[in-house]
């Protein structure tokens, strides 16, 4: 290939051992999946096996949506979506553990873990070299983590006297716009600090109003498929109480069967309805 002044035609042979493990950078996410399936014991029924119902439906509206409009950097794109996404199913996998502890441990011990889950999406992607391109994309994911889970725990405190499945989805889209703006608020003026770029401060707020509503709203679309997952399935919906402390809303108890209940007693007759007394 001729490049011109830039360089000789031709160089050197370079000799790079392909593995096929390259073309799936985001492996390592999968198989720590993979162990949470196997090595958590309460996750050894079929019953686990629905949480792959959400994370298919969440890699469908992604690969939608990058059908319908192009980002600029995929790779990129790719790896904070793969971890954050990665990061919620382990979550669900680890609910059981996380249930053990108060709300307030489970909420750090949670952050703790999908930053882990982080950490080694951008070692996957990106290598063991911590660029600043590596460390922007950290602070970002924090950011998403921080503003999720706070919005879930808000919303759990909420919630937690008068529980109705409605009621929490309502207080999760509030409190979660309400935690990632906070998070925005503080996470841009650090940002431009740390880059010494000269935008005035307003300009730095608007960004933060605007960009709050925008990463809660994809937080939401993207937990809204979990979370329809608990409300449908007793299995996870017992993970997802015991997680936020919650208790469900008592049943209307059955009415009774008046007709079995002369059977039993015929000594004392209870009307039906239709009969006359």
């Amino acid at each position: 290939m001729d490049i011109g002044d830039l360089g000789p035609k031709q160089g050197a042979e370079v000799v790079y051992n392909w593995r096929w493990y390259h073309n799936v950078p985001s492996l390592a996410l999968w198989l720590i999946l993979a162990a949470a399936l196997i090595f958590i014991k309460k996750n050894r029924t079929p019953r686990i096996l629905l949480i792959l119902v959400p994370l298919l439906i969440v890699n469908i509206l992604r690969f939608l949506l990058t059908q319908i409009s192009s980002s600029g950097d995929v790779e990129m794109s790719n790896m904070m979506f793969s971890s954050l996404v990665a990061g919620i199913t382990f979550l669900w996998l680890f609910a059981p553990k996380l249930g053990r502890f108060n709300p307030l441990i489970a909420f750090f011990l949670a952050f703790a873990l999908i930053t882990m889950f982080f950490l080694l999406g951008i070692v996957s992607y990106l290598g063991f070299v911590f660029s600043r391109v590596a460390m922007e994309s950290l602070a970002m994911l924090t950011v998403q983590a921080l503003g999720m889970l706070l919005g879930f725990v808000l919303a759990g405190w909420r919630c937690r006297k008068r529980y109705g499945p409605v009621r929490f989805m309502l207080c999760l889209a509030i409190w979660m716009a309400a935690a990632c703006l906070v998070c925005m608020l503080v996470f841009f003026p650090i940002a431009f600090m740390i880059e010494q770029a000269p935008v005035p401060i307003f300009a730095i707020l608007r960004a933060a109003v605007v960009a709050g509503p925008i990463l809660a709203l994809c937080l939401y679309v993207i937990n809204l498929p979990y979370m329809i997952l608990a409300l449908r399935s007793s299995f996870f919906r017992e993970r997802f109480y015991a997680c936020l402390n919650l208790k469900a809303m008592p049943e209307v108890p059955k009415q009774a069967d008046i007709g079995s209940l002369n059977k039993q007693n015929p000594g004392t007759e209870i009307p039906e309805k239709g009969d006359s007394a």
